[in-house]
């Protein structure tokens, strides 16, 4: 839809419900936020959080980084909790999947 700048006086009634139902199904979509991104939403920094998981700073850094391979899940929960977020873990296999955590 060639209309997201325009003026809203000159939109036709059916471009103006459209954009509202876009708007309406944007507000809803959950927005995905890279481990730091959801930090930095809570107004924490890197060391705040380090402070509350009693974790070196660089550990935090790490997490952040994508570098998950060594990161226990116990951890990565004390991370996603401290933010008052949550975990969801999918196994997925084809069409398939399982919900583990």
């Amino acid at each position: 839809m060639g209309f997201a700048y325009a003026d809203p006086q000159a939109l036709t009634e059916e471009q103006r419900v459209a954009l509202a139902e876009r708007q309406s199904t944007v507000r809803r979509q959950p927005r995905e936020l890279t481990p730091k991104e959801l930090r930095e939403e809570a107004k924490l920094s890197p060391a705040d959080l380090a402070a509350i998981l009693k974790l070196p700073v660089e550990r935090i850094k790490r997490l952040e980084t994508g570098d998950l391979d060594r990161v226990q899940l116990a951890t990565l929960r004390r991370y996603v909790q401290a933010l008052d977020a949550r975990i969801e873990i999918t196994a997925i296999r084809g069409g398939s999947h399982a919900s583990l955590a």
